[in-house]
């Protein structure tokens, strides 16, 4: 019979492929973590992060002259600063981070760039990283912790010397197939390599919102119809799913949110068009879910759940497994600042005014006796 081996006394030839083999940052971390031989074989810097990808630029050269700044620019010049411009894929990984003595409650991280961020639920932005308690310290004992990935968030860097458009969403599939939502309402696709995008569903068709939901990629159009994008080998086919949903008008914006497996359709009510627009007030909102019939039905209360309404996704959280949050609550930025919409009264506040500040670093670097 054989001998049992302690972990570190395995051997660097048996080590080294193993550590080559991990492709996100927390896994290189906690695998460092283990101890001496493990963190000697393989180093930090081994680490080639994927992400990010180079991407063509999903706006089509100016057609018109432009103006950079102040001063009026040919078409040429145009084209030409349009060729100039870098298109950028990011990745941004979601955990769920908990003290490895206790799996009650947890925190909210995200890894870009190589870094571990904490999402406060109660503010969006700090004047400097330095004054951000948000950025985990370099100190930070992962091993500690347990972490627990929930889903994977995309966006756009356009470097860009001439105005061009915006786009709202961005959503990547099985490591190839790119989706763009741009701001509207167009719905943009481009595989890894491709030097364009090419533009799916019919003219004058806009939509709000794309998300990947059990292996398939669904879209939502402004009058609440949902699409499933068949992908097939050579061709992209948009395929009616559900019938409309909630109001049609133009001060409306819908989001896809995926809970427990199943798919929310969350509409937000605004004050004005929003199309084309960079601010615009948020008056409420309302969240729908299909019934045993398939229809769709408004959804009172979301339970325990909060919804987390970002950018790059959209996330559902438990707030019994998570610090920060609370429940039948949507958290939404609006101007820089998050804000948190009520389900049982209707009422919009400022996160930032709320005193029960729990989500801090202290927690992490000292957990209290209890946890």
């Amino acid at each position: 019979m054989s001998e049992s081996v302690e972990c570190s006394e395995l051997p660097e030839e048996l080590l080294r492929p193993i550590g080559k083999g991990l492709d996100t940052r927390i896994d290189i971390l906690r695998f460092r973590g283990v101890c001496k031989s493990w963190r000697s074989a393989i180093s930090s810097s081994d680490f080639i992060p994927r992400f990010p990808l180079n991407f063509p630029n999903p706006f089509p050269p100016p057609r018109r002259r432009r103006r950079l700044g102040w001063l009026a620019i040919s078409h040429d010049e145009a084209d030409h600063l349009h060729q100039q411009t870098i298109c950028l894929l990011h990745e941004t990984i979601f955990y769920r981070l908990t003290i490895s003595a206790s799996s009650d409650k947890g925190w909210l991280i995200k890894v870009e760039d190589c870094k571990m961020h904490l999402l406060d639920p109660h503010r969006e932005r700090y004047e400097s990283e330095s004054d951000s308690p948000n950025i985990l310290p370099n100190n930070f004992v992962l091993l500690d912790y347990d972490t627990v990935e929930l889903t994977r968030a995309h966006t756009l860097e356009i470097q860009s010397l001439i105005r061009i458009g915006r786009v709202n969403k961005v959503v990547m599939f099985n490591d190839c197939h790119v989706f763009v939502v741009y701001s509207d309402g167009k719905l943009g696709h481009a595989k890894c390599g491709d030097e364009s995008l090419t533009c799916l569903g019919e003219k004058g068709m806009e939509f709000d919102d794309v998300i990947v939901s059990e292996g398939q990629v669904y879209v939502v159009d402004r009058f609440g119809i949902g699409w499933w994008i068949k992908i097939n080998d050579s061709t992209l086919d948009l395929v009616k799913f559900w019938n409309p949903c909630g109001s049609d008008s133009l001060k409306t914006q819908k989001h896809l949110v995926e809970s427990d497996g199943t798919i929310y359709i969350v509409e937000r009510y605004l004050d004005r068009e929003w199309r084309g627009r960079h601010y615009f007030c948020v008056v409420g909102f309302k969240v729908y879910k299909k019934n045993e019939w398939g229809e769709w039905v408004l959804e009172e209360s979301l339970g325990d759940r909060a919804f987390i309404l970002r950018s790059d996704c959209s996330l559902s959280v438990s707030t019994r497994e998570f610090f920060g949050y609370e429940a039948n609550c949507i958290y939404f930025t609006q101007q820089n600042r998050i804000h948190v919409f009520k389900l049982e009264n209707n009422s919009i506040t400022n996160a930032d005014l709320k005193e029960d500040k729990v989500y801090n670093q202290t927690a992490l670097k000292h957990p209290p006796s209890g946890y």
